[in-house]
């Protein structure tokens, strides 16, 4: 594909002497393939959770003017709402990613620029997102803001928007925002007149108070002698977790020994590949420590350590459990226990989202009387249902999804993988003192509830490829319904394009089968790839698993994937 370099657009970028210098650089050496996705496809949209996009030059790329016009637009959006309330400020950071901390800078001069308070870390050093989120929260903020592509590969990078409540902006302003975002033109000469002394540093003390709460989560407290017992393999993936994860679990008791080809900041991931817990790259070399330190447990935080990811010693190899899986322990840990303390809250209220796994909410439901709030994808939606708590008289007591999110203490109101670090370890140490491990823990619940497998299919395109490939396939779907699949009848489809169960509209599909399975269909909201949901019952986890591989060939022919 050849591109056209008298496109408007594209001159106007290559012409503009005040243009940064690696943007400039980035053009001269791009290919015409490059060029086509930065200048004619269009600008970077926000998803499920902001705005992420892979760096480079050109309004289909992430770059320094993507941070400007975003930000320009959000803080005209905190004027017009927050007039008197401007010195309250708002909460920046960043992960490890290229660029992320130059970026976090621009954010604090631009929002000091428009008279607002703007508040960066010590040394403007990288932050956990769910540390930035509690930080907005705890210092009655009005917004906070991270730089950060989460879990996404080392060429991408993206910019995520918290309320005062450090929840993650809600769609009808971050549609404002982006209404705003279109209106500016001439952003390349767009000039920012910082004010410094708006620029401030957030006190340690609400770090401190952060550590507090996440040691606070653990219910067997005064056991660090005990405790030492378990040996813990961790995994930053070069990101922001090996500030906070090894050392609150070494000050709780456990033998923890971190990974040091992932124990330093690296914007490539050179040792991890893809820093994705739910893939297999990420856990090469923290599965050889495994073996190597005979470990007991091995744990894994994203880049931002808002996710979570875990693989368990049992009968001498290390299984990995999914997010669905996690969930269910995490879930049935804090409830049990909540209920031998006396400390179960009343109307107990349990979040959880459309293509998660039932069975965790099964467990919340069946077994601890809990209220089950269902949403859609993203911890956004999570955050708005649980700010409507007091009207509807319901208690906080867990928010989960599938893609390894989890939130235990909604004092952080994003996902936190730092949170449930804490939580697994005291689990699976106190079932090592009953010679059992997690893996053990999760059959019990299944001999329970019944077997589950779970699995999703992540089917990868290039940023420019949405409109071609992932928008005629769901169309495909809903042209011609299925009725069967797998010799399983569909005895409901829920198609929540317009809204559903008072959520707004999103693009998924959810075929529930007559034997209580179930999958799902959804585009991703910040990544360009189709996700397909998998969820089989059955008598065994290898039974349900067989279905579920029967139902992915019969699926994978019907969608021509």
């Amino acid at each position: 594909m050849v591109f056209n370099k008298n496109n408007k657009v594209y001159l106007e970028w290559f012409n503009n002497n005040k243009l940064d210098e690696e943007m400039k650089n980035l053009l001269q050496n791009a290919n015409d393939e490059e060029l086509h996705a930065a200048f004619e496809d269009i600008e970077l949209e926000f998803g499920t959770a902001g705005i992420r996009g892979v760096l480079g030059a050109g309004p289909g790329r992430f770059n320094i003017y993507t941070i400007k016009k975003v930000t320009i637009a959000f803080a005209e959006l905190l004027k017009q709402n927050y007039a008197n309330r401007l010195n309250d400020g708002v909460v920046i950071g960043h992960d490890n990613r290229h660029n992320s901390k130059a970026f976090a800078q621009v954010v604090a001069e631009v929002l000091s620029s428009f008279g607002i308070k703007a508040y960066l870390f010590k040394d403007n050093e990288m932050m956990p997102t769910p540390v930035v989120s509690y930080s907005t929260k705890a210092l009655n903020c009005i917004g906070g803001i991270v730089i950060t592509a989460s879990h996404n590969p080392s060429e991408y990078n993206g910019y995520k928007i918290y309320d005062s409540y450090g929840s993650q902006l809600q769609d009808e302003q971050t549609a404002i925002i982006a209404n705003r975002m279109d209106q500016i033109t001439d952003i390349l000469n767009w000039e920012c007149k910082t004010d410094k002394t708006l620029i401030k540093v957030v006190d340690q003390s609400v770090i401190d108070s952060y550590v507090q709460m996440i040691k606070n989560l653990e219910f067997y407290i005064g056991e660090e002698k005990s405790k030492k017992a378990l040996k813990i393999i961790f995994s930053a993936v070069n990101g922001t977790g090996s500030k906070f994860t090894p050392r609150i679990l070494r000050e709780s008791g456990y033998d923890v020994i971190e990974v040091e080809e992932h124990a330093f900041e690296d914007e490539t991931f050179k040792n991890v590949v893809n820093p994705n817990p739910e893939f297999d790259s990420a856990w090469k070399i923290p599965l050889e420590y495994g073996v190597k330190h005979n470990a007991d447990i091995i744990i894994m935080n994203d880049p931002d350590a808002d996710r979570f990811g875990m693989a368990i010693k049992h009968h001498r190899e290390f299984i990995r459990l999914d997010g669905n899986q996690t969930g269910s322990i995490l879930i049935d840990w804090k409830l049990a226990n909540l209920k031998r303390l006396n400390k179960l809250p009343k109307n107990p209220a349990l979040y959880s989202s459309f293509v998660t796994s039932d069975l965790g909410d099964r467990i919340a439901h069946e077994k601890y009387g809990v209220k089950i709030v269902k949403t859609l994808t993203g911890f956004k939606w999570m955050g708005r249902e649980i700010a409507k708590e007091v009207d509807n008289r319901l208690n906080f007591v867990f928010a989960y999804e599938e893609s390894y999110g989890y939130v235990i203490d909604d004092s952080a109101r994003d996902k936190d993988g730092i949170q449930a670090s804490i939580l697994i370890a005291e689990a699976a140490w106190f079932y090592k003192k009953q010679n059992k491990t997690l893996v053990d823990y999760l059959e019990d619940l299944f001999k329970e509830m019944g077997a589950y497998y779970t699995f999703t299919l992540n089917l990868n395109f290039k940023p420019e490829e949405k409109k071609l490939k992932i928008e005629p396939l769901m169309k495909s779907l809903r042209a011609t319904p299925l009725t069967e699949i797998a010799g399983l009848k569909v005895i409901k489809v829920e198609d929540y394009i317009d809204g559903m169960y008072n959520m707004p509209g999103q693009d998924l599909l959810k075929f529930y089968l007559e034997d209580k399975s179930w999958f799902a269909v959804r585009p991703s909201g910040t990544e360009p790839k189709l996700k397909i949901y998998f969820i089989g019952v059955g008598e065994t986890v290898e039974a349900a698993q067989a279905k579920v591989n029967k139902i992915l060939e019969e699926l994978k022919i019907k969608m021509n994937i």
